[in-house]
């Protein structure tokens, strides 16, 4: 996919000096040491003080438990997030005052991991595994405990993050199995594209284990303030989006057959997005689809003139509205609210989810692949694709059929990066380039999808130091934390 603001880490140039430390628009918005530390550090000043808040009954008792469990689990997410990104961090488990001493120096990763872990499992101990009041709906529950859990030690256990090993492999198959064996989750059917599409702005979703929800005290109207500068449509400026999220051409054609096939084009001429997984017109906004809220709704239009007297499309980049059209002649649908008001009477209240079943069932099938059990993997990968309405794999390829899977299951949702950087297989990614596609429109109202031959993207690989967030510079120079450099 080609994102806005994401040239320092595909072009290979992350260095310790801003903007390059960053990924995204500015600063203060993406500057992720500071604001994981930040949260940090909150957390710790509120585990230092939750004791010293009077409990006397049960029931306040029980209410201070849950809250020391939300801490440990905010704790152990946010440590998570650094993990994931620079690999080797400082622990910082206290709060530290004006004459302290600050010496700390970076944990090893397995070190990391472990602390995550523990984290874990001390909210595991304290959270319940539902709740029974509305009021804490969204709220971290045992289950996103321990999904925390098994994404740690999925991350343990791959080679980014030290030596894989059956014992690691192990151990983060019964952390995700515990999860699946709570029960309390389920994925939701579907019968088409759009119930797909809907599962993702339905904060209810049965499959939703730990969600961000949407601020509604202080909700916005403005639509280019909306969800992932998308909305209101993500088709650009014909819509009133920002276009800020476009798929490529090797992602929409990876999308199989419904029959399960690949898919293989085999004319310029045939409309090339028929008959394919139910996750792709769920996932990708497609030229003729029909998208936009109220008097507003209309066809997609990013076709450009075959021939002369025929006007470019509204969200083609020869359009009235071009400048924020697709670049790859595809954008994102998922987490798109098709009632989406853009007049700005309704504010966007899409939740994030961090953890689903899902991604559960595919970490577990992940570990079982690496611990020689497929069968058992098999069994998890297929509970995925038979919800999308795709016949089972066979097992025949099964890291390949695993991967298809997780790539086109958790597309959008912050995983590929992080999978491609555990797996090492970032250098062997960098080095195919990325296309777009051109759909000319003519007279006789006929199409033509032309694949162009000049990429939209290359990218460079930056070298084995590019698999970690570097620590941003101004941190080594400004504080007393030592072994701070980034990895040779």
């Amino acid at each position: 996919m080609h994102t806005y603001w994401t040239e320092h880490a595909l072009d290979g140039t992350l260095s310790p000096d801003y903007p390059y430390y960053a990924i995204g628009y500015d600063e203060s918005k993406y500057q992720m040491w500071d604001f994981y530390y930040d949260a940090i550090k909150d957390v710790n000043y509120f585990m230092e003080h939750i004791d010293q808040v009077p409990a006397t009954s049960d029931s306040d008792i029980e209410w201070r438990d849950r809250l020391k469990g939300q801490g440990y689990f905010l704790r152990g997410y946010f440590y998570h997030m650094l993990y994931s990104l620079f690999g080797r961090v400082v622990l910082v488990t206290h709060t530290y005052d004006l004459d302290s001493e600050f010496t700390e120096t970076r944990a090893d990763l397995d070190d990391v991991g472990e602390y995550i872990v523990a984290q874990c499992d001390s909210a595991a101990a304290l959270l319940p595994v539902t709740y029974t009041s509305a009021e804490d709906f969204g709220r971290a529950t045992k289950g996103a405990a321990l999904a925390l859990k098994g994404r740690t030690l999925l991350y343990m256990a791959s080679p980014l993050f030290g030596t894989p090993s059956t014992e690691k492999w192990q151990r983060a198959a019964e952390a995700n199995k515990a999860v699946i064996d709570l029960g309390v989750y389920s994925l939701k059917s579907v019968s088409n594209s759009d119930e797909y599409a809907d599962l993702f702005l339905d904060p209810n979703n049965p499959e939703v284990i730990f969600e961000k929800l949407y601020d509604t005290q202080s909700k916005v109207q403005a639509t280019n303030c909306a969800f992932l500068h998308q909305a209101p449509c993500g088709t650009g400026s014909g819509f009133g989006g920002w276009c800020t999220m476009v798929p490529t051409v090797e992602f929409v054609d990876l999308f199989q057959n419904a029959d399960g096939t690949p898919y293989e084009i085999e004319a310029e001429t045939e409309y090339p997005w028929d008959n394919r997984d139910i996750r792709l017109k769920a996932n990708i906004l497609l030229d003729g689809d029909m998208w936009g809220y109220g008097a507003d709704n209309r066809e997609i239009e990013y076709f450009m003139p075959g021939e002369d007297g025929v006007v470019a499309g509204l969200d083609s980049r020869g359009g009235a509205s071009y400048w924020n059209a697709t670049l790859t002649g595809y954008c994102m649908r998922k987490f798109l609210d098709p009632n989406f008001d853009t007049n700005g009477t309704l504010s966007d209240d899409t939740p994030w989810f961090v953890f689903r079943l899902a991604e559960v069932y595919l970490n577990y099938a992940e570990c079982q692949i690496e611990l020689g059990n497929n069968a058992e993997a098999l069994r998890y990968i297929n509970m995925v694709r038979e919800r999308a309405l795709l016949p089972p794999a066979t097992g025949s390829d099964i890291r390949a059929e695993y991967e298809y899977e997780r790539r086109i299951e958790l597309c959008f949702e912050g995983q590929r990066w992080f999978d491609l950087r555990r797996w090492k297989k970032l250098e062997e990614v960098y080095s195919h380039p990325r296309y777009s596609i051109t759909i000319y429109k003519y007279l006789d109202g006929s199409k033509r999808y032309v694949r162009d031959t000049e990429p939209i993207r290359t990218m460079t690989w930056g070298g084995e130091k590019n698999y970690w967030m570097p620590v941003p510079r101004y941190e080594n120079e400004s504080s007393a934390l030592i072994d701070l450099q980034p990895y040779e």
